[in-house]
């Protein structure tokens, strides 16, 4: 069922929601930024590389693209034109749809794997950083992919979303990979970028091949941005096909 604009402008209290969860999406990234507290990790942060790292992360990055896009959304409900070209952008809600529930995804997937580092409940503080974890990874994901079943167009979407789908992802991890090679100290926002960590996960111990790793990161880059690209592809098909039927 289609949000066509007739029915839009009988809906405006979706369109107060979403405003409010996009406010409350900035917000939590201010209150990290301005509340921050380094706490020594042996194996999640041995490092404190500053308050600002925060905003590194796959994760937060695409929180902030979900967030203006539900700001967007919102306010074109609420019947601002210019905010409708990039909230109603059937393409736009894909990616950040995509992007998000990947980030989400992950997150969770790491837990039993000990990647993740556990949440804490315990006081303000670990209770406010566990909620922020919460927000973006199990809150955002759900809802964006909810609001996706729900398009504010009936439009189809084509090839050049699903290829536009992987420009973001390809772009950060080239980036974070290049970062941490040069960094001092080296910081890698995720394991998979870290050579050395690919490396020790496939051989073991095993005296380290510098091009091996890479060549081995290289290999999950292609499966990781054919992985962003395939849901992309999965989701724009079943639009399309309610497109059609519409």
């Amino acid at each position: 069922m289609f949000l066509t604009e007739k029915r839009i402008a009988k809906n405006r209290a979706v369109g107060a929601f979403l405003i409010a969860f996009a406010l409350l999406g900035f917000a939590l990234i201010a209150h990290r930024l301005c509340h921050y507290i380094y706490e020594y990790d042996a194996q999640y942060s041995p490092v404190n590389y500053g308050k600002y790292n925060i905003l590194s992360y796959f994760t937060v990055q695409s929180n902030f693209f979900a967030y203006v896009y539900f700001l967007c959304a919102g306010l074109g409900i609420c019947g601002c034109e210019k905010a409708k070209k990039i909230g109603f952008n059937s393409c736009a809600g894909a990616l950040v749809t995509v992007y998000v529930l990947v980030a989400g995804v992950t997150y969770c997937a790491g837990f039993p794997m000990k990647l993740t580092p556990p949440l804490k409940w315990d006081g303000a503080y670990h209770a406010m950083q566990s909620f922020i974890q919460v927000y973006y990874h199990m809150i955002m994901p759900p809802l964006a992919l909810a609001l996706w079943f729900f398009p504010f167009r009936n439009e189809k979407l084509g090839k050049k979303c699903v290829l536009l789908s992987g420009v973001y992802p390809f772009i950060y991890s080239v980036f974070s990979i290049i970062r941490g090679a040069f960094s001092d100290p080296e910081y890698y926002p995720y394991p998979f970028y870290n050579p050395a960590f690919v490396w020790q996960a496939v051989r073991g111990d095993e005296s380290m091949n510098t091009a091996a790793a890479y060549g081995i990161i290289a290999v999950l880059l292609v499966f990781g941005i054919s992985l962003f690209m395939g849901i992309t592809a999965l989701i724009v098909l079943i639009h399309n096909k309610r497109v059609k039927i519409s």
